[in-house]
């Protein structure tokens, strides 16, 4: 079965981007703009790793990473934080993400991470 990833992204440009770099490498992508319904998709266990937006409408990203991190059954989930942000360092350790990506992101570099988070390999 294919890695599942989760992108939460509102910039719909951005989360196509990000969803067809992840379909080419053989990843089942969810993407989505709200936290909301990320929450329930994480729950049901339809998730393997989250590529999160800081700057989303309503819930930010830090606040959805935090949360993520601290439920039981979610906090093994890789979070990788994507995001223009020049505080993405502190952000990351203050929400417990497992890694970051600035934005603009090289195509390389960008896989090499989300390879590094899901295990190095796109089926479980």
């Amino acid at each position: 079965m294919k890695k599942r990833v989760l992108v939460i992204e509102d910039e719909p440009v951005i989360g196509e981007m990000m969803s067809i770099l992840l379909e080419i490498e053989g990843y089942k992508v969810i993407s989505l703009d709200d936290t909301g319904t990320a929450r329930r998709k994480l729950h049901a266990k339809e998730v393997d790793l989250v590529m999160l937006d800081l700057n989303l409408r309503g819930e930010n990203g830090q606040s959805m990473c935090a949360y993520i991190k601290g439920q039981a059954d979610l906090k093994h989930i890789p979070v990788i934080l994507v995001s223009a942000n020049n505080d993405l360092e502190a952000i990351r350790d203050e929400c417990g993400a497992d890694d970051i990506i600035h934005k603009p992101f090289d195509l390389d570099h960008f896989i090499a991470k989300v390879r590094t988070h899901s295990g190095g390999d796109n089926f479980i």
